[in-house]
């Protein structure tokens, strides 16, 4: 099992998508954590499903202190 986790920092950038499927690509990994404590469920939802994996889940950020 490859896991894949990346403490990332501007998840709402248009990059992310790219640079995940670029991970996704080259190391074809299982599972992927996203960390990124300032991104809110809006964006969350918007962002998740782009992914490409058929399932997901998230943990929503306290105050500024992450999830």
């Amino acid at each position: 099992m490859k896991i894949i986790c990346w403490n990332t920092q501007g998840a709402k950038k248009p990059q992310i998508l790219q640079e995940v499927n670029f991970l996704i690509r080259t190391h074809k990994p299982d599972l992927i954590f996203l960390l990124e404590t300032l991104v809110n469920e809006t964006n969350i939802f918007r962002i998740l499903p782009k992914m490409g994996f058929e399932s997901y889940d998230f943990v929503s950020a306290v105050n500024h202190s992450g999830g």
